[in-house]
């Protein structure tokens, strides 16, 4: 059987897009594996157990140790110790691991292409060591076709060696709220995102300042990740408008499926899961027309060029568009598109793509099954 080592990391910290595809992915992948044995890495097996689980999942806890000696020495230590025949790393791979057994996923590259939206040193230390890993890497998985084009593009990497496995959805359930905002009956719209530039909070605000007063509310759920100073305290101060640091995935479904429109103005993504999440529950979509956000909302979403000098003005319009029950909007269609792109199909690809480029070995002896280590 092949053994497939997963960095699983980003199981515990920050919510965020990797940690999504990794648990709706290869958490579904491991059943359509049956023939290899996924090896989950992680700083807490017990719970990462609750998110990864089967019969041919170990879970293996990290050493707790800096990150740099992680990525240098512990890496080949550990695919040497547990026999692994391919380690999946997010964006930076080890370099002392050999390429014909890595499998690198990178998101996006916007670090590369949207390089004011990153601090200095991340962004150094990322291009050098995302771009490495990518070139020496048996595969390259990543999650749109924007993605992809631009990773071959920007690294010189041949096509045929990136493999797209897209994001999904799984609609969050609808229910009670647990920490209701919206109490006085009227229209809102709603942002979803880490509060940081690139989301383009700012120019959220500049539009909703421009609507009809008092005609509508705007509710922002996420929390602060580098967001300018300015911008938060215009949030917390402006008239109309409800920021909702954490609520868990009943209360976020009530909020989607009730909201005049979902308002998603990012300067840059690899992929757009609230835009899916918010069409999977029958609410329109207003959203920037850049990078691989077009491919999240496919047709059935409303959008607005972002580079246009009047912006702020168009994104205003189709605010009030929604909040008046004017946008247009075709339910239709949205089911269409969102059936099109749940979790089973990348998760298929990416059992696929494993198989080709790992095909299955015979071992002496089967390994343990279902197991929890701490290492």
């Amino acid at each position: 059987m092949t053994r497939i080592g997963i960095d699983a990391h980003v199981l515990v910290g920050k919510m965020q897009g990797s940690r999504t595809w990794l648990v709706n992915v290869v958490g579904r992948a491991v059943a359509r594996h049956p023939d290899a044995t996924y090896v989950i890495y992680s700083d807490d097996p017990v719970r990462a157990a609750t998110m990864i689980a089967g019969a041919n999942v170990e879970h293996v806890r990290l050493p707790r140790v800096p990150r740099a000696l992680r990525l240098l020495a512990v890496w080949p230590w550990l695919v040497h110790r547990d026999r692994i025949d391919a380690l999946l790393t997010t964006y930076i791979a080890p370099p002392l691991v050999p390429g014909a057994r890595q499998v690198v996923v990178v998101h996006d590259i916007l670090f590369e292409t949207h390089p004011a939206f990153f601090a200095f040193g991340m962004r150094w230390r990322t291009r050098l060591l995302t771009r490495l890993g990518a070139k020496r890497a048996r595969l390259v998985v990543t999650i749109s076709r924007y993605s992809r084009d631009s990773i071959a593009r920007t690294y010189r990497i041949d096509p045929d060696r990136i493999v797209e496995v897209r994001c999904g959805t799984s609609p969050p359930r609808t229910g009670a709220i647990t920490r209701s905002p919206i109490r006085d009956g009227r229209p809102y719209l709603m942002m979803v995102g880490r509060l940081e530039p690139r989301k383009n909070l700012a120019l959220t605000l500049d539009a909703f300042a421009r609507l009809s007063p008092g005609a509508a509310r705007l509710v922002v759920v996420g929390k602060p990740d580098g967001e300018n100073p300015e911008t938060l305290a215009r949030l917390s101060s402006m008239a109309d408008v409800v920021h909702v640091a954490g609520i868990d995935d009943r209360g976020l479904g009530d909020l989607y499926a009730n909201a005049a429109a979902l308002v998603f103005p990012s300067a840059g993504e690899g992929w757009g899961i609230p835009v899916l999440e918010s069409l999977a529950l029958g609410t329109p979509v207003i959203a920037s027309n850049v990078t691989a956000i077009p491919e999240s909302g496919g047709d059935a979403a409303s959008y607005f060029d972002l580079d246009a000098p009047d912006r702020i003005e168009r994104l205003a319009a189709l605010m009030q568009a929604a909040v008046e029950g004017r946008l247009p909007f075709d339910a239709a269609r949205a089911r269409a598109h969102v059936a099109r792109h749940d979790w089973d199909g990348p998760a298929t690809a990416f059992v696929d793509a494993m198989r080709r480029a790992f095909p299955a070995r015979d071992t002496a002896a089967e390994p343990v099954r279902g197991l929890v280590k701490s290492h």
